[in-house]
């Protein structure tokens, strides 16, 4: 039995050597465009659609962190029940820069937790005042003495977030775990608030056919972009100034349509996404630096792909 292209032979020999070459000469390129305390945007290039979504997911996903995971509750006199206490416990964002010093509580070799795959936290305020108590995470306090035991990340007067308003007599005392895990397992694992990536957007004028529109009209085409893409100059026309504001909505190709007195005014602009490049835009909860999720979901998709590899090799080696 013999597979042939109805192209002509050796077609599909010469397609896998092109696909071969494609990726393996392909080296993805980053620079960073911006970078804080908690976000960071960057351009990755030379890549392809795929790729850059799977570093999305993985930074979603798959990046560990610490949260709350078991709240044992003493005493609630509150206006919200336990399970709402909670679930709000297990969403507040927890230090994370050192998670790689725990242990996945499944992996620990412990029977009922110890200090390498928990932190444990305790929470006893009562309101013995008239006035109303907030609640916040500078209340919430590390049970271990050790130092550098993980804390809420919002945990002074100025950005503490709110648990729970006591009045007169109420309280709420409890315990909470901690524990190392992942988005994909709960939401409240994922180290990112943000992380979105925008195709880099490849916008053209036709010169020749931006010389036939009147002033009026050069006006009216750089105007409808509610973007600000694009930019006008008595001397030189109109001109792409902020080609990374465009968001595809196609305003300004449909402005062309009123001027349709104009000819061959279809051709004034081309806009297509790139092929190879993507703005990323990477919003930390507070838990773990932007730069450092990125790097920890960069070595993870290797980890993926160096598996796949090792797979692979063993199953050629089987049907040899």
């Amino acid at each position: 039995i013999s597979r042939t292209s109805t192209s002509g032979l050796g077609t599909m020999d010469v397609e896998r050597k092109r696909r071969k070459s494609h990726y393996t000469k392909r080296m993805p390129e980053v620079d960073v465009l911006e970078i804080s305390k908690d976000f960071m945007k960057f351009e990755l290039r030379k890549t392809d659609l795929a790729t850059a979504n799977a570093l999305r997911r993985v930074m979603i996903a798959e990046v560990p962190t610490l949260a709350i995971e078991w709240v044992t509750i003493h005493s609630n006199s509150t206006v919200l029940h336990d399970q709402f206490l909670s679930h709000r416990l297990g969403l507040i964002p927890l230090e994370s820069h050192r998670v790689n010093e725990f242990e996945y509580k499944q992996d620990c070799s412990c029977i009922d937790g110890c200090e390498r795959c928990e932190v444990r936290y305790t929470l006893n305020v009562k309101n013995e005042t008239e006035d109303v108590l907030d609640v916040t995470t500078k209340h919430l306090i590390p049970v271990d003495d050790r130092g550098g035991v993980p804390e809420p990340v919002h945990k002074h007067a100025d950005d503490a977030i709110l648990i729970v308003r006591l009045g007169k007599n109420q309280e709420i005392v409890l315990d909470a775990v901690a524990v190392k895990g992942i988005g994909k397992e709960h939401a409240k694992w994922i180290p990112v608030a943000v992380a979105t990536f925008q195709i880099d957007p490849i916008i053209e004028l036709n010169e020749d056919i931006m010389e036939r529109l009147d002033e009026k009209q050069k006006q009216e085409f750089v105007n409808c972009c509610p973007r600000k893409v694009f930019a006008y100059h008595e001397e030189r026309g109109i001109t792409v100034a902020q080609p990374r504001n465009c968001v595809y909505c196609r305003e300004c190709t449909l402005k062309t349509e009123d001027f349709n007195k104009v000819e061959d005014v279809e051709d004034l602009i081309a806009i297509e996404p790139s092929k190879d490049t993507f703005i990323f835009s990477i919003e930390s909860t507070g838990c773990i630096e932007p730069k450092n999720i990125v790097l920890t979901a960069l070595a993870v998709l290797k980890k993926k792909l160096d598996a796949i590899r090792s797979g692979v090799a063993t199953i050629e080696q089987q049907y040899r």
